[in-house]
């Protein structure tokens, strides 16, 4: 009995048997049926933060900007499914033909995140850190979100509140940015100009006007996004020319403000009224004047488009809004959302804040005193 069971087990060895052996994994994928492009590592885009697709990523012959390959060595079921992947790159590709095609170009950069897209060329980075225009372009979008971010919280609206994504253009010639401006803008600009509403579009001429460095760029947008950030939720109307101007333009220079510490950016105000602007310290400014009973109630600021507003008119209406955002948090978007319903302003404060105009202006004296004295000292 004994030899028959060595007989039998030196006979399963001899075989090839092994008892209690497990399966080999793919050495090369472990299994997992894909294996990383080699190209995409160190010869395209390696900065994904955020961006959904990036056309220099999809400049990769071998997988497409999917950066995985099948695995060719095994018969495990691929984690990702690199075919459709392919295919879903090369649709989105296809969706930015249009932008190339009409200016004739095949050299443009294009990204996506989920909130904005971007047409970008510049031979240049404007962003001294960057090392160059593709990683410029990634970083223009990171601010961009960023301003998203921010807009959201200030206003307490839902991603579902927004109802599209903002569509970017950066150019370092005044012949694209004049076509660009009036092709997707409706307004021919050699420098900045932008569309609101549901689908927003801004196009910018980088080295003109007042965008000439790093730190003009991002004010120029983060101003301008807070204009079209506001148009495009809840109801998309923008609130600058429907009687509303002092919000529109109140929370552009606040974001301006927060951002980049003071205010530069004055939508539709002539070069004559620009030249003789002063540049004020907004929250001083208005500490001196509310000190020498010089303010302008929001009464008085209320029926107004944003064309229509002097500057002043516009300093003191950034301070209405600094005291919506910061003493009545959350609530900025829905005094937006009774604004475009083109309640009357009175209305629109009474609904939003539950408070009375006469009482928002009063508790706004008392805020506006102590935070803005505050901060000076």
């Amino acid at each position: 009995m004994r030899r028959l069971a060595r007989w039998l087990l030196s006979g399963a060895l001899c075989g090839g048997v092994s008892f209690g052996a497990q399966t080999q994994s793919c050495a090369l994928c472990k299994d997992r049926g894909v294996l990383a492009c080699r190209p995409c590592a160190t010869k395209t885009c390696a900065n994904d933060r955020a961006v959904l697709h990036c056309s220099i990523a999809q400049a990769c012959d071998e997988c497409g900007g999917v950066r995985w390959l099948e695995c060719a060595s095994c018969g495990a079921a691929p984690e990702i499914d690199v075919a459709r992947r392919r295919a879903e790159l090369a649709s989105w590709r296809e969706s930015t033909r249009p932008i190339d095609e009409f200016l004739g170009r095949s050299d443009l950069l294009h990204l996506d995140t989920a909130h904005f897209r971007l047409a970008f060329d510049l031979k240049r980075s404007p962003f001294k850190t960057a090392t160059g225009p593709h990683e410029a372009a990634h970083r223009l979008l990171e601010l961009c979100e960023r301003s998203w971010s921010e807009f959201v919280a200030d206003a307490g609206v839902r991603t579902e509140d927004l109802t599209g994504v903002t569509q970017l253009f950066l150019w370092g010639s005044e012949k694209d940015q004049e076509r660009a401006s009036s092709k997707w803008a409706l307004e021919r600009s050699k420098s900045v100009a932008k569309l609101m509403g549901a689908s927003p579009v801004i196009t910018l001429c980088h080295g003109k006007g007042r965008v000439r460095n790093e730190s003009d760029l991002e004010r120029e947008l983060v101003h301008q996004l807070a204009h079209c950030l506001m148009s495009c939720a809840y109801k998309s109307v923008w609130l600058g020319g429907k009687k509303a101007g002092w919000i529109d333009e109140g929370y552009a220079h606040f974001c301006e403000l927060r951002r980049m510490g003071s205010v530069s950016v004055w939508c539709s105000l002539s070069e004559e009224m620009l030249e003789k602007l002063e540049p004020w310290k907004f929250e001083a400014e208005v500490a001196r004047r509310a000190a020498a009973g010089e303010v302008l109630e929001l009464s008085a600021l209320s029926g107004l488009d944003t064309v229509a507003l002097s500057p002043e008119q516009r300093l003191f209406a950034w301070s209405y809004v600094d005291c919506v955002v910061r003493a009545h948090s959350g609530r900025l978007g829905a005094l937006v959302r009774t604004l475009q319903q083109e309640k009357p302003t009175s209305e629109a404060i009474q609904t939003a804040l539950n408070v009375s105009l006469a009482d928002f202006q009063r508790d706004w004296a008392t805020w506006a005193g102590a935070t803005y004295a505050v901060r000076r000292r």
